[in-house]
């Protein structure tokens, strides 16, 4: 008969063996799937047939995200994803050397061209690098297409360099394709959706906490932060460490601002180092990064109690985005929809208060295309996602900006922004 110790010892060592070839259990990952990144290149490859093209060169950060999976911090260290039409080649990346272990978390990426250093490691310019990546991958033949979403890496910390067009081989075209990624960017799955709601549910804390710290003498810079800071840990803690932010490089994961007084008769004042004084108006802004998606939520408060002259610009400004949230519906166009808002500020006798269109799609970035603007002819869809935002400014008074941010649905908008947008809770008695 078997002892208890030993018998117990065997089940211990067959468990750990089962555990073993099964792995752990896998863990929740705030991150888009790669199934969903496969199925985006997929799409890319069917709009390069339908174009006659034989890869796309990408240099855009959030482009390259979004279809490989892969964000970085962008530098002068210029890098570019290649999407090669052929899908047995997988994707391309040029990368420099202290990136090297950062593309290999993307699997789809399968040819990398490693460079040494910018400007040239001792080497040549990196743009020369991903002429040898493009021979590599079957591009350098006369007749090869080739689409990119900007001719060359962005001018951004002292980058300079040759154009994408003057480096590939002789008898290769160059075409300008940028709209490849972004018209797919403008209508968002259904994990991008659920992203984007976990998003305002986080910038709707951080607007919570710094709406409740508000105090006199206390400057705009201050309470901002300590607001976003105790967003972020909370944030950061509910998440667990699955959690990263992945377009909010250099800031916090949830991010809370406003600026004050008359300052807010500028739509994009900057916050100034003074104390808050009663009778303030406040412009606010709140998101957060989840999954490295974005929303928008900006409210207008007063600190104390206001004017008949505040109230009534408070109201024409709920009355504009209400026609804003009117206007969007599918089958229209975003330019039907922001010449029904001039009409609106026109018959608001508010005209020359206007100082920008409504709004602007959102996601991986705070702005994305399309715009709601009078030139833009895009037809909108559903799961579009939109912020609402047309900014009423009164110099001499105030700003007066709501921002909500909406997704299209069949029969119109749904607000994902819940914050209270009603000037009685807006009111801050100190």
């Amino acid at each position: 008969m078997a002892k208890p110790a030993a018998t117990a010892k065997k089940r211990a060592k067959k468990a750990e063996a089962v555990v073993a070839e099964r792995g752990e259990t896998p863990v929740v990952q705030w991150r888009i799937s790669q199934e969903e990144y496969d199925e985006r290149v997929a799409r890319v490859r069917q709009e390069l047939e339908r174009r006659r093209l034989d890869a796309l060169v990408l240099f855009h950060p959030i482009r390259m995200a979004y279809t490989s999976g892969f964000y970085h911090v962008s530098t002068e260290r210029p890098m570019a994803i290649v999407i090669p039409f052929d899908p047995k080649l997988g994707l391309g990346a040029l990368i420099p050397q202290l990136e090297q272990d950062h593309i290999a978390k993307s699997p789809s990426v399968r040819a990398v061209k490693v460079y040494p250093e910018y400007p040239s490691g001792g080497t040549k310019h990196p743009l020369r690098h991903l002429a040898d990546l493009l021979k590599e991958m079957g591009l350098a033949r006369a007749g090869t297409r080739i689409g990119y979403d900007s001719n060359g890496y962005l001018d951004i910390n002292g980058y300079d360099g040759p154009e994408l067009s003057e480096v590939v081989a002789e008898g290769v075209e160059t075409v300008r394709a940028r709209d490849i990624i972004d018209t797919m960017r403008a209508v968002k799955s259904r994990t991008e959706l659920d992203f984007i709601k976990r998003s305002c549910v986080w910038g709707n804390l951080a607007h919570r906490i710094m709406h409740n710290n508000l105090e006199l003498g206390r400057t705009e810079i201050e309470i901002s932060m300590a607001a976003g800071a105790e967003a972020s840990r909370i944030m950061v803690t509910a998440l667990g460490p699955a959690y990263q932010p992945l377009t909010a490089n250099w800031g916090q994961p949830a991010l809370v601002i406003f600026h004050a007084g008359s300052n807010t008769a500028l739509p994009h004042g900057l916050m100034q180092g003074g104390g808050l004084r009663r009778g303030d108006v406040l412009v606010t802004g709140a998101g957060a990064d989840f999954g490295g998606y974005n929303s928008e939520l900006e409210r207008t408060m007063i600190l104390g109690e206001p004017t008949v002259e505040f109230e009534r610009y408070f109201q024409i400004m709920l009355d504009l985005q209400q026609t804003a949230f009117d206007a969007l519906r599918p089958g229209r166009t975003l330019a039907e929809a922001e010449t029904d808002m001039s009409k609106a500020f026109k018959d608001f006798g508010v005209a020359e208060n206007q100082r920008h269109h409504t709004g602007h799609s959102i996601g991986l970035e705070g702005h994305e295309a399309p715009f709601i603007d009078k030139g833009a002819e895009a037809v909108i869809e559903e799961n579009m996602v939109f912020t609402i935002e047309p900014g009423l400014y009164v110099p001499g008074v105030a700003g007066f900006r709501h921002s909500d941010t909406v997704v299209v649905r069949a029969d119109g908008v749904e607000r994902l922004t819940f914050y209270p947008r009603d000037l009685a809770s807006l009111i801050v008695r100190l």
